[in-house]
């Protein structure tokens, strides 16, 4: 993938922060002050404070998503957010193709009339000055991706890339000569191919940015709100803890033994006691009358 080197705004990058900042604090006491359901595998205090956190973390993504859609706007690329782009046939075709890893850099000329599908795109960033464009499915990556929707987001990334150059051509920006399609993994752990994965350690060189700097900061001020709230969701779990938990079952039910109070359960592990011995007379239980009948 071709390096380039942009500049941020100063005062861009500023202003960027500031709101992405403040977002993260909305998004905490958005994830708070939720009506979470009731996990009946937890104490309800504890439910709330695990839902309460899982949340914070879904609403963690999509700010993830606005740093780096902000970071690449600041910097004069062209931004589309959350777009389907089509893609032909032909491209899909060869994506899935034993061809493909020979041909990962060619272009196909994009025919309107054979779109085979729409790729759901989280960004699209067209620099004209540098004439390449990039489409991102970016994932916070803190577990892998489902097997099946993996594989099928590859293959849409795949096609799209030999695809997108020219489709944006098409669409008049004429000056693009280069097109990437990534999955961002900001964790990780998402799972996807290496050849189309950036995650943050090569996010910045990518794109020639200091766009981690503003995720960043982002997830501090999120992790300083949620650390802010958290002696208040932990308050009612150290209750909870305090609160004697009565057993459903009597004491006076497990009645000593001369082996002590487990001794059933040793009897249970020596196995099934062996079947006594009939007597010579089977039929002694029954009178002379019945044996008679």
């Amino acid at each position: 993938m071709r390096k380039t080197k942009m500049t941020m705004r100063r005062s861009g990058a500023t202003e960027i922060d500031h709101s992405l900042n403040k977002a993260a604090r909305e998004a905490v006491k958005a994830a708070i002050e939720a009506d979470h359901a009731v996990d009946p595998l937890f104490r309800p205090e504890v439910s709330r404070l695990v839902s309460a956190y899982a949340s914070a973390a879904k609403r963690h993504g999509p700010l993830i998503e606005r740093a780096i859609g902000d970071c690449l706007e600041s910097a004069g690329c062209t931004v589309f957010r959350n777009l389907g782009v089509p893609v032909t046939q032909g491209a899909l075709e060869l994506a899935e193709s034993h061809e493909y890893a020979m041909t990962a850099t060619r272009q196909i000329r994009f025919v309107d009339g054979k779109i085979a599908s729409f790729v759901d795109i989280d960004i699209l960033a067209i620099d004209e000055e540098r004439e390449v464009a990039w489409a991102l499915s970016i994932k916070r990556g803190g577990g892998a991706t489902e097997t099946k929707k993996r594989r099928a987001i590859e293959r849409d990334l795949m096609a799209l890339r030999l695809n997108l150059a020219s489709y944006l051509r098409q669409q008049g920006y004429s000056r693009v000569t280069t097109a990437h399609a990534c999955v961002v993994d900001y964790l990780g752990s998402a799972g996807f191919s290496k050849a189309i994965t950036l995650t943050r350690e090569k996010i910045d060189d990518t794109f020639g940015l200091p766009i981690m700097a503003s995720i960043d900061a982002m997830t501090q001020a999120m992790k300083a709100a949620l650390d802010a709230e958290l002696a208040r969701l932990l308050a009612p779990v150290v209750r909870g803890m305090e609160r004697p938990v009565l057993p459903k079952r009597s004491d006076a039910l497990v009645r000593p033994t001369p082996f002590g109070l487990h001794a059933h359960s040793r009897r249970r592990r020596e196995g099934v006691p062996a079947k006594p011995p009939m007597s010579g007379r089977p039929f002694d239980s029954l009178s002379t009358e019945e044996s008679e009948q």
